[in-house]
């Protein structure tokens, strides 16, 4: 019988290949671990200092994009190889890939991405907080509409540039009296805008208070030793956003948080308040209502970049009448697939808040969205394509209407038993759910009823 030399090399090359996984996987784990215990360290260092209470929670979990999951405490089924860091891999729609908070086992977990680890703990941190925060309130966290609309944008990045000049100030050690200069310039701008768009002021002020706090505690107790100049860079980040409906408050947050402290004003008092920054600066720095006049205005205009902005913000206006009425086009005028949420509780989405659009009083385009059914009540799951979920090329609206919660899809190419595919998007429904025809050619998706 003839041998086969080939053979032998087969092998080792298999086992190579498995040792490089076996090393990359225990290297992974590795890093987990590490980056947990880091950010415990950094919490349990500050011990409570920051907010009055210890911010630090071993309900944190870790989501892998090969649905591992990972803890420092035992999960249902978990296992350990060290007796530190346990692991699993995740029911199938039971966590959604998000950075945020969320419900496994029952439990309320703070959730963060394996590729969000590597940013000095300021990601595990920001979601420990909102884990800590829930528990006294909860706040709204929905895009504040009105951020999209030109003068609101042209205003919200005076108030980004004079906040940019205020950190700079602090970085260059400039004196006290141009610092505090630049910090009035930025909420001369924050209170016009608030001012002229005043009925949105309670739900702004809210999600403020929600990411913004969170991203600053992330910010402060993180290992980053440059923290003025990462403000500096959060502000950038969410300046070139295309809309700021949903960013803004993690450009705020940090920057005023960390503006105020080195003030040395104690504006940090409960986590069951709604913060309004404004209100701090005018009763703890100004000690004074500040009244904004024309030439006050005009004044901080010219210190802050105003005709270049003012420039771009017109051109982009153009821009958007493009989008809006190319939305329009699809997901109102022509017809749809339609569906609405029947279990809204218990529905999990995740989207890229740079990436929509507000379609004027129709809802809310969402260019890259996931969203995902965890208790087998609603629809199904579904996703934007790669490569196709940038505003512009695709998009699914969403809007509510009289407590419900509905999505809007371009009609689709092919549906396949369960499987909806088009070009833009994919949907898998689950069973007991169908699709059905309009008179006007629109879809509908909805629950089959049972004979």
């Amino acid at each position: 019988m003839k041998k086969n030399l080939l053979l032998p090399i087969f092998i080792a090359v298999f086992q190579f290949s498995a040792a490089q996984e076996t090393d990359k996987a225990f290297k992974n784990r590795q890093n987990i671990q590490e980056k947990l215990l880091e950010a415990k360290a950094l919490l349990e260092k500050d011990n409570g200092k920051l907010w009055g209470r210890p911010i630090w929670n071993d309900s944190i979990i870790v989501i892998d994009f090969d649905n591992s999951i990972y803890s420092l405490v035992k999960l249902p089924n978990s296992k350990t190889d060290n007796g530190i860091l346990y692991s699993k891999i995740m029911e199938a729609n039971s966590l959604v890939f998000v950075n945020t908070t969320q419900k496994y086992e029952g439990k309320e977990y703070a959730t963060v991405l394996n590729n969000y680890l590597d940013d000095k703990s300021a990601t595990i941190i920001h979601e420990l907080f909102h884990l800590l925060q829930i528990k006294s309130r909860k706040f709204n966290g929905n895009p504040i509409e009105y951020l999209d609309e030109t003068n609101a944008r042209i205003l919200l990045r005076l108030e980004y540039q004079a906040l940019r000049n205020t950190l700079k100030a602090i970085i260059e050690k400039r004196k006290i009296d141009e610092i505090k200069n630049y910090l009035k310039d930025a909420v001369i701008f924050r209170k016009e805008r608030q001012q002229q768009y005043s009925k949105y002021l309670n739900d702004e002020l809210e999600i403020e208070t929600l990411e913004g706090l969170a991203n600053y505690t992330g910010f402060v107790l993180s290992s980053y030793n440059n923290k003025y100049e990462k403000a500096i860079e959060e502000i950038n980040q969410r300046e070139e956003a295309k809309t700021y409906t949903r960013p803004f408050p993690y450009a705020t947050g940090p920057a005023y948080g960390l503006l105020f402290d080195y003030l040395n004003i104690n504006w940090r008092n409960s986590l069951d308040k709604t913060y309004n920054f404004t209100d701090i600066y005018e009763v703890m720095i100004l000690k004074s209502k500040l009244t904004i006049t024309n030439k006050l205005l005009g004044l901080a205009k010219s210190r802050n970049n105003f005709d270049e902005i003012n420039k771009q913000e017109i051109a982009r206006e153009e821009e958007q009448k493009k989008l809006i009425s190319y939305y329009t086009d699809l997901l109102i005028n022509k017809p749809t697939l339609k569906v609405v949420l029947t279990d809204i509780d218990h529905y999990g989405r995740t989207f890229n808040m740079n990436g929509t659009l507000t379609l004027n009083d129709k809802g809310i385009v969402y260019s890259s969205i996931k969203g995902r059914d965890k208790s087998g009540n609603n629809f199904g799951n579904f996703a934007t394509v790669e490569g196709k979920n940038q505003l512009g090329k695709a998009g699914i609206l969403s809007y509510d209407k009289d407590g419900k919660t509905y999505f809007v899809f371009p009609l689709p190419s092919k549906i396949e038993g369960k499987k909806i595919t088009s070009e833009f998007y994919e949907i898998e429904l689950n069973p007991d759910w169908k699709i059905a025809k309009q008179n006007d050619g629109s879809m509908e998706i909805v629950k089959e009823t049972k004979s």
